[in-house]
């Protein structure tokens, strides 16, 4: 799709301008994260996702089962500054 087209243009932008040690880290973090067995773990496609509450951008709390109410939503988490 676009999205993963989009994704290929990037990685071919941006890998070859990443120092090599830093590329060694993540392949040896996505390795070490493989290892654990967190995929298996994880949700995947279809799956029903547990209902929870969290802060929204603004520090309101928001109930996840009613943002599913209003229609699909998407999850993400905002990492902070680096």
């Amino acid at each position: 799709g676009e999205l993963q087209t989009q994704i290929h243009e990037f990685q071919q932008q941006m890998l070859p301008n990443i120092p090599k040690e830093i590329l060694d880290t993540f392949e040896k973090t996505t390795t070490d994260l493989i290892k654990t067995g967190i995929a298996e773990r994880a949700l995947h496609e279809g799956a029903q996702a547990p209902d929870f509450t969290l802060p929204n951008a603004r520090g309101q709390q928001v109930q996840f089962a009613n943002i599913l109410a209003k229609g699909p939503a998407v999850v993400t988490f905002y990492r902070g500054g680096w």
